[in-house]
């Protein structure tokens, strides 16, 4: 007769282990609960802290930089079609976050403007393609021809 198979241990430890595509499951969706809400790690000590921070009103000409009545008048267009795209999806904390990293951002874009560039600048680095290295192109030839650099094969004898 047959008997019924019994798991061993080994089996056992096995079954309770997760695949590697259920772990990227599970990670993704921790990471996903926590960007969706990150108050949740902070604690309450941790909201109220940042709440405070968030409340407090950021001085815009405490660190920004100065910015040409052009570059400015653009930073201005810039945030107004943020805001007139998703206004209504961002919270005030966020909007000051978005004023201030598109202001901070038009510094370094005015510079990278100001580079002279014209169309016929190659790149500062260049794609060269190399063929097979000499070695092997040398390796299909006779037996009898040196290898590349001149040497001579191990073991070649006289």
């Amino acid at each position: 007769m047959k008997q019924a198979k019994q798991k061993k241990p080994s089996q056992e430890a096995e079954a309770s282990r997760i695949s590697r595509r259920e772990f990227a499951a599970r990670a993704s969706a921790a990471a996903a609960a926590i960007a969706a809400n990150p108050g949740a790690l902070l604690g309450a000590a941790g909201m109220a802290t940042a709440a405070s921070a968030a409340a407090e009103p950021q001085q815009p000409g405490a660190n920004a930089p100065k910015l040409s009545p052009a570059a400015q008048a653009e930073v201005d267009a810039k945030v107004a079609e943020i805001f007139r795209r998703y206004g209504e999806k961002l919270s005030d904390g966020q909007k000051a976050d978005i004023r201030r990293l598109v202001r901070d951002g038009q510094a370094p874009l005015e510079a990278l403007r100001a580079f002279p560039l014209e169309n016929s600048d190659e790149p500062a680095t260049l794609l060269h393609l190399v063929g097979p290295s000499r070695r092997a192109a040398s390796s299909s030839g006779s037996a009898g021809s040196p290898t590349a650099g001149g040497k001579k094969p191990a073991g070649g004898g006289a």
